[in-house]
């Protein structure tokens, strides 16, 4: 028995507010270190790179999370087709494939940096560039995020019946 279908109304908006809540922090999180980063990007030398190499790390890693939490807490309900709403299924049908392509931008600039013990400053000359083309891609799933969260968060509207 699926517990999620049978929730009353209020347990199913209180989740959907936490879940909401966590990708925001998480997002605000992945936003700051981006930001950090950049300001490294371009500044750096050689006694620097362990420093970036770890803040590339942590960003990476936190971007992932970010990115999970965003497809399991926010956009499962529509892949899985239980999502009823239809202003969050014409959302869906229109920002949906954005969606997915910024993902994988991220986890491609998180594979390309994954960086181990055989990490190769050499890569690092491409880095400025591909950080920018993340920052772009970032923007936009945000842009987009909102409004999947805005259509989560309003009440559905009530109708009126005019007795005329």
């Amino acid at each position: 028995m699926n517990s999620v279908k049978h929730q009353p109304h209020f347990d199913r908006r209180t989740r959907t507010q936490k879940e909401i809540k966590q990708l925001i922090a998480e997002r605000n999180n992945v936003l700051s270190q981006y930001y950090s980063l950049t300001s490294h990007a371009d500044d750096y030398d050689a006694e620097d790179i362990e420093s970036l190499k770890e803040l590339l790390q942590e960003f990476c890693q936190d971007m992932v999370d970010y990115l999970a939490t965003g497809h399991f807490e926010i956009y499962q309900r529509i892949e899985d087709g239980v999502e009823r709403r239809d202003e969050l299924l014409d959302l869906s049908s229109e920002a949906f494939e954005q969606i997915i392509n910024t993902t994988k931008a991220a986890i491609n600039f998180n594979d390309f940096y994954d960086l181990t013990d055989n990490f190769n400053p050499e890569i690092l000359k491409s880095f400025p560039r591909q950080l920018s083309e993340l920052g772009e891609n970032l923007a936009t799933r945000i842009e987009l995020e909102d409004k999947f969260i805005n259509s989560l968060l309003s009440p559905k509207p009530r109708l009126v019946y005019s007795a005329h």
